[in-house]
C-alpha cells in the first residue's frame, strides 16, 4: 500500500476536509470585510412627539435646516439641533444638505442666534428635541429613542430606497 501517491491522498479520500478549508477561508474573509459593510448608515430627521408633522419635503427640510423657515404651519418656532458636524454622520449631513465644511456650519449656526444649535452628541440632540416643542434634529438612526419621532423625507424613512440622508 502506497500512502504517498496522489490517488491515495487524504484529499481524494475525504473531500470534506478541502471543503472545510474553503469554509474557514470564507469565514476569515467575511470577518475582515464585515466592518466595511457596517459603515453603510443613515441619519434621521427627528422632531418632538407632539409635532403634528409626519413628513417633510426635501425642499422644506433644506429650508428648515438652513433657518429659512422660522415657524411650523401651527406657529411653533423651529429650532434645529445638530451634533458634531465633523463626525461621519455630520459629514453626511453636510454633504447632502448644507454643502459646507464643518467650520463653515459652525460659523453659520452661530450667526443664526439660537435657531441652529450644535451639541456634543446625538444623545443630547435627542434630549433637546424631545424637550422643545417645534424642534427638529438630525441624528444617527441608532440614537433614536421613544422620546422623539422620525420625520419622513419625501415620504421615505431611513433605510428606504431613495432616502435623502443615506450614506453611499
Amino acid at each position: 500500500m502506497d500512502f504517498g501517491t496522489e490517488s491515495n491522498s487524504i484529499y481524494h479520500r475525504d473531500p470534506g476536509i478541502k471543503d472545510m478549508r474553503n469554509f474557514r477561508l470564507y469565514c476569515i474573509l467575511l470577518a475582515l470585510l464585515a466592518p466595511s459593510l457596517c459603515l453603510a448608515r443613515d441619519v434621521a430627521v427627528i422632531t418632538d412627539k407632539a409635532n403634528p408633522s409626519t413628513t417633510v419635503s426635501r425642499t422644506d427640510l433644506l429650508k428648515l435646516l438652513r433657518a429659512g423657515t422660522a415657524k411650523w404651519p401651527d406657529g411653533k418656532k423651529v429650532t434645529v439641533y445638530l451634533s458634531n458636524p465633523g463626525s461621519e454622520d455630520g459629514k453626511l449631513l453636510l454633504e447632502k444638505t448644507y454643502k459646507m465644511t464643518p467650520g463653515e456650519l459652525k460659523s453659520f449656526a452661530a450667526a443664526q442666534k439660537g435657531n441652529i444649535v450644535i451639541l456634543d452628541s446625538d444623545e443630547l440632540v435627542v434630549k433637546a428635541v424631545s424637550e422643545n416643542p417645534g424642534a427638529i434634529g438630525v441624528v444617527n438612526v441608532y440614537s433614536i429613542n421613544s422620546a422623539v419621532k422620525v420625520l419622513r423625507v419625501d415620504g421615505k424613512l431611513p433605510f428606504e430606497q431613495g432616502y435623502l440622508l443615506h450614506a453611499n
